[in-house]
């Protein structure tokens, strides 16, 4: 019973002795509240505040759904094209497209220099007739002659009369084997009664003094002597070989 008396004296003496620091426990705790409740209304105030003033700044804005929807009574501006800016642009220049090569182009010779020489090492036997009608005697008619006879031995060689391209190789009944070939200046010399292993082809570029085959004999003109019937054509007219040759 004295141990009772003796614990609760002490328990007394410890409250009446922390009581002090109890009370002021109290206050602390009360004035944290007080203050977090103040704190607390303050932010609130804030956040309301915030809110009415977004509200108020943006509720002239239309929401997204409006905005998307084209604006009515609005009327709209037509501003002209400046008249600065379409006088000191320039328009644009075509672009004209490269020309396609011409035959001369295409069939241009291998030198850059011209000259024509005789395809046979023979006399001239018959000459141009500039259009009139002379005696064949091997058909035993009247015709012109579009060109001039060399006289050739069978077997002989036949030269390029000058750089050119080759642009046939042709088999006739009257005229046997004819060889083309076109020049720069736009002549075409025919080379008749040729044997038919020629030594060129289509296509082939030739030189002056090449031999592009080997006599055989004309047919047409087989009553007269062995020879090479050379002929010349500018613009699809027939001109006279001599003449060509001479001016080169």
């Amino acid at each position: 019973m004295s141990k009772m008396k003796f614990s609760k004296g002490k328990f007394s003496k410890f409250i009446s002795s922390k009581g002090f620091y109890a009370a002021l426990a109290l206050c602390l705790v009360g004035a944290s509240a007080a203050t977090w409740v103040a704190v607390n209304r303050t932010i609130s105030g804030i956040e309301d505040a915030n809110s009415q003033l977004l509200e108020s700044e943006f509720s002239e804005f239309p929401l997204l759904e409006e905005a998307e929807r084209p604006l009515e009574n609005v009327p709209r501006v037509y501003l002209p094209p400046s008249s600065s800016s379409t006088a000191s642009s320039p328009s644009p220049e075509p672009v004209s497209e490269p020309e396609e090569p011409s035959d001369e182009q295409v069939l241009s010779p291998v030198s850059p220099t011209l000259a024509y020489v005789l395809p046979a090492r023979g006399q001239i036997m018959t000459s141009y007739s500039q259009g009139e009608l002379i005696k064949n005697v091997t058909l035993g008619d009247w015709r012109t002659h579009d060109g001039v006879d060399i006289a050739a031995t069978k077997g002989d060689d036949i030269y390029a009369a000058a750089d050119g391209v080759v642009t046939s190789v042709d088999s006739s009944p009257l005229w046997s084997t004819v060889v083309t070939i076109r020049h720069s200046d736009g002549h075409e010399s025919i080379y008749s009664g040729l044997a038919s292993n020629v030594s060129v082809q289509v296509g082939e570029n030739v030189l002056a003094r090449q031999v592009i085959g080997k006599l055989d004999g004309v047919p047409c003109e087989i009553s007269e002597e062995s020879h090479l019937h050379f002929a010349m054509r500018k613009d699809g007219k027939w001109v006279d070989p001599l003449s060509v040759i001479a001016k080169a």
